[in-house]
């Protein structure tokens, strides 16, 4: 009979096989709580950190069938009750008799239902940005980067609302890349008809980011951003190249441009000059 035969040689065996099983069970729980404190992929993380800041830009009427009408995204800035969207979104809700009633949604309806109350501080439509104000609590503002061109080929993303408000206040994602920093318009061939913008534009030049992704006209305003820092680098505009880029085409092409962030900061700049 060997020693592993007797009750004592066995009895080692059994602890010794015990051992090695909680070891065994401790080292998985050990990984597995290593992977859940791994921080997520940083566009991810990023989503996540902006989401709150996305507002809708829309108005609020009981007369309105519905009552909430959409017209277009935009985040907060500055002291978290300041909100940048695009000016041609302020003038849609200027055509539609709607710019008394201008509310600021929240995702989700976190906050008011009908939205918060919101006024119209001021619009650089050259550059299509407005900077909107409303009252109460105020958001987390974004992280605007500094006003210099960002590298072709940056991986970046925008988050807003491509759908309104119709399937719910719930900010979708999109990603790419910047294709290229290009004119925001392009010199004239002979006989071609000199609209206010196009004079405007070729007497003060400015460049746009051209972008690798995928957007839609509800996404106008919503925030351009670093995927790997979460900074700001723009603003979503589906408008403003086709009335001084894409003016010579029969049909808008579909490319989504950003306005830069410079044009944010100035906006800020001169909004904090009026309050001093």
């Amino acid at each position: 009979m060997t020693r592993s035969d007797t009750p004592s040689g066995r009895n080692r065996l059994w602890r010794k096989f015990m051992s090695v099983l909680l070891l065994s069970v401790l080292a998985l729980v050990l990984i597995g709580q290593n992977r859940r404190l791994e921080p997520p992929e940083p566009f991810v993380w990023n989503t996540k950190v902006l989401r709150p800041s996305i507002v809708a830009v829309g108005s609020y009427l009981r007369t309105d069938k519905p009552t909430v009408q959409y017209f277009g995204t935009g985040f907060v800035v500055h002291d978290g009750n300041c909100v940048v969207t695009n000016a041609h979104v302020v003038a849609a809700l200027r055509a539609a008799d709607r710019l008394d009633h201008l509310r600021v949604y929240f995702p989700d309806m976190t906050r008011d239902v009908d939205g918060k109350e919101a006024k119209v501080l001021l619009e650089d439509t050259y550059h299509d940005v407005a900077l909107l104000r409303f009252e109460g609590q105020a958001g987390m503002p974004v992280k605007l980067a500094p006003a210099d061109d960002v590298d072709q080929g940056l991986s970046v993303g925008i988050i807003g609302y491509p759908t309104g408000t119709r399937l719910g206040l719930v900010p979708a994602v999109h990603k790419g890349v910047v294709s290229a920093s290009v004119p925001a318009v392009l010199p004239l061939p002979t006989g071609v008809k000199m609209t206010p913008e196009l004079q405007e534009a070729l007497k003060n030049p400015y460049n746009l980011y051209q972008l690798d992704m995928i957007a839609f006209p509800g996404n106008s305003g919503s925030p351009l951003f670093d995927a790997k820092t979460g900074e700001v680098i723009g603003v979503l505009n589906m408008t403003i190249a086709t009335k001084t880029r894409e003016h010579l085409f029969d049909k808008p092409t579909g490319i989504a441009y950003a306005v830069p962030v410079k044009w944010v900061h100035e906006l800020i700049r001169r909004y904090k000059a009026m309050t001093e």
